[in-house]
């Protein structure tokens, strides 16, 4: 047994000396050692400023929170005049119906049962902008009629005469389907057929008053537009000095110049739809300036307009003007302070609608 195991072991012997060797591994090529430049310093990265966070209305300088002031009374000037595109009584629609809501404190409870339907008849409108819906149907009162008559009649007792004779002007519009059925154009009459007499297209009555408020407030509002450095050239010299910073003075330089044009043509102009405070948004102001080349330039917005939020108030203070003659003191718009939104959008709208109807600076 042993002589078999030896015997295994020296034929594996032989055969294993039959095996070629493997040839000799090639001795590895050292590489030239790389030669080191010398660093050099990297130019440094190019700084990016990050967007900075828009300012608070109380971050603002007092003369920018005056520009966001006039800014603001231009936009709600823009809204009121944009009713009248709507249809030439929507303003004497609104305005009676409102009266009547806001006599209705001293009505006696019998005599109220005509106000909840002027106040939902009033909502819609101003959700609206006018007498039609988004549909192009108009909005019919859907209220009792008798009651609200019988309401406006008792108005006429707690203070506010005239209702019911404002309200009978404007049946026809509001309860008859067939009064007015679509909206008014304001395009030019087609010709008329021969023998007959083309209808003209009149502008509604009290247009061109609230055109000129909304121009006063365009006015205001570029005496407050901030300086900013700028070139100029001084006896051939170029130097630097502080002016008004040219793009808001140019947009609203040429929105003056716009509202100069006839009435007729403004209503008929697209850049008209921006007088709609549902396209402006939270900030009425300054949408009203980013979007005043667009009105210019007659560019309609585009896509439907949004529903009336809640905004924040801006609360004028008065002062006294440093110049004057003798005593008397000329009162000055000294600070604007942001206040708490309106309790309601009824509410907020009531007082939107009296402010764009104003010249004044009205102060709490």
């Amino acid at each position: 047994m042993q002589r078999r195991w030896i015997l295994a072991v020296i034929v594996g012997s032989g055969l294993a000396a039959q095996t070629p060797l493997p040839p000799p591994a090639p001795e590895p090529v050292q590489a030239p050692e790389p030669v080191q430049a010398t660093p050099q310093a990297e130019p440094p990265a190019p700084k990016v400023e990050e967007p900075s966070a828009p300012k608070s209305f109380d971050q603002l300088r007092p003369s920018q929170r005056k520009f966001a002031y006039s800014l603001h009374r231009t936009a709600l000037a823009a809204h009121e005049l944009g009713y009248y595109r709507s249809h030439p009584k929507a303003v004497e629609v609104r305005d009676a119906l409102q009266a009547l809501v806001d006599a209705q404190a001293g009505l006696p409870e019998k005599a109220r049962g005509g106000v909840p339907a002027a106040e939902a008849y009033l909502a819609r409108l101003r959700a609206n902008h006018g007498l039609y819906g988004a549909d192009g149907k108009k909005l019919l009162f859907d209220g009792n009629w008798k009651a609200l008559q019988a309401s406006a009649r008792a108005a006429a007792k707690a203070g506010a005469p005239g209702l019911e004779g404002r309200l009978l002007k404007v049946k026809g519009l509001l309860t008859d389907p067939k009064v007015d059925a679509a909206a008014p154009s304001w395009a030019e009459p087609a010709p008329a057929r021969k023998g007959r007499k083309t209808k003209p297209v009149r502008v509604p009555d009290g247009f061109g008053e609230q055109k000129a408020v909304l121009t006063l407030w365009v006015r205001r509002a570029q005496a407050w537009i901030g300086n900013v450095p700028q070139e100029a050239d001084v006896n051939g010299e170029r130097k630097s000095r502080r002016a008004a910073d040219p793009a808001p003075a140019k947009v609203l330089g040429d929105l003056v110049a716009w509202l100069g044009k006839d009435d007729l043509d403004l209503l008929r102009d697209p850049g008209f739809a921006w007088f709609d405070l549902r396209y402006l948004g939270a900030e009425p102001g300054k949408e009203f300036l980013a979007h005043a080349s667009d009105i210019v330039a007659g560019k309609a917005p585009e896509g439907a307009p949004g529903e009336l939020i809640l905004i924040p108030a801006l609360d004028p203070v008065m002062g006294e003007s440093r110049f004057g003659s003798g005593e008397e003191k000329r009162p000055v718009l000294a600070e604007v302070k942001q206040g708490a939104p309106a309790s309601s959008v009824a509410a907020q709208m009531a007082t939107f609608e009296k402010a764009g109807r104003s010249r004044e600076i009205e102060v709490k």
